[in-house]
């Protein structure tokens, strides 16, 4: 029933389905609307049943369609994951390995020695193409799940079945502070310190072991934070305080980052601590490409560390 159901015909619906309009739809396929119309036909008539419905106010996907819409974009992923697979196996003449590697990651690593990893990654392999794609914790996780990354940044010591991970780093917190802020010009904060003050945090949706921390070494100072704007990523919540609206909790790594705006201060060290973990599917653990930028990322990650450290 489904022999003649080709790629196009499944990029063709998953891009109906996104836009909900046809001209939308056809455009982004690179084709015009008539033949992009003929192949959501033929799907259609392939597989027996109508995946949208056409009406003068304009287009929804029918049950039958939301359900198709789900399960082919599995398959267009698991598509683009075995040409990934085939690349990443191929070796040119000079035996140099040649492929891609997709990376998730989240801002913060930008500072923790990520770019310095894709540089040399890069000058070591260079037939090979980096990818990053920036997404929390969560997103990662079912990212790599899914195949559609092969190594992920992971702020959780809680990790599926499938995953394979390592320990990157592990660092303490430093209070963020508007650099305008009066207490701010101290060395040395404790947390009971700036009890009243309002905290900027990451959503707990977004970052639940991050946000979980923040509140954890509050209570342990004996106070609950007075949550004032959640954000689901570092740059908005580095922002906000650069503009005075409330302080945070940052990994010690950010406060040598020169960010503008903004001041830090030690809160001593205690039992809860930043860390990163870097993980991959246990499945891909022999892949080639994808454990020589381990070994780089690895490395660069615990150089910046130890650099820090130092400081």
């Amino acid at each position: 029933m489904t022999n003649a159901i080709e790629i196009k015909h499944l990029r063709h619906f998953m891009a109906l389905a996104e836009e909900l309009h046809f001209g939308r739809a056809a455009r982004r396929c690179n084709i015009s609307q008539p033949p992009f119309s003929v192949s959501i036909q033929r799907l259609e008539s392939e597989l027996g049943f109508p995946l949208v419905e056409r009406s003068s106010h304009g287009v929804r996907l029918t049950a039958a369609g939301a359900a198709f819409y789900e399960e082919a974009g599995k398959v267009l992923s698991q598509v683009r994951q075995a040409f990934d697979v085939a690349s990443r196996v191929n070796v040119n003449v000079n035996g140099g390995l040649q492929g891609v590697v997709k990376i998730g990651f989240f801002a913060s690593m930008l500072y923790r020695g990520l770019d310095r990893a894709i540089a040399c990654f890069e000058a070591a392999f260079p037939g090979v193409a980096v990818e990053l794609a920036e997404l929390n914790t969560a997103e990662q996780i079912l990212a790599l799940q899914r195949c559609q990354i092969q190594y992920g940044f992971l702020h959780s010591e809680s990790l599926p079945a499938e995953l394979a991970s390592r320990e990157l780093l592990r660092e303490p917190f430093m209070l963020c502070l508007p650099a305008a802020q009066a207490s701010s010009d101290r060395q040395t904060l404790s947390l009971a310190d700036v009890r009243d003050e309002p905290f900027i945090v990451f959503a707990r949706a977004s970052s639940p072991a991050f946000y979980d921390q923040v509140v954890s070494l509050c209570v342990a100072a004996g106070f609950h934070p007075n949550i004032r704007y959640e954000a689901r990523n570092w740059l908005t919540v580095i922002s906000c305080v650069s503009k005075g609206m409330g302080i945070t909790l940052v990994p010690r790594s950010l406060a040598r980052a020169g960010l503008p705006g903004l001041r830090f201060a030690d809160i001593g060290t205690g039992p809860i601590m930043s860390v990163v973990r870097g993980a991959w599917l246990q499945s891909d653990g022999d892949d080639a490409i994808l454990r020589n930028w381990r070994n780089v990322a690895e490395r660069e990650v615990s150089v910046l560390l130890a650099r820090t450290e130092a400081d």
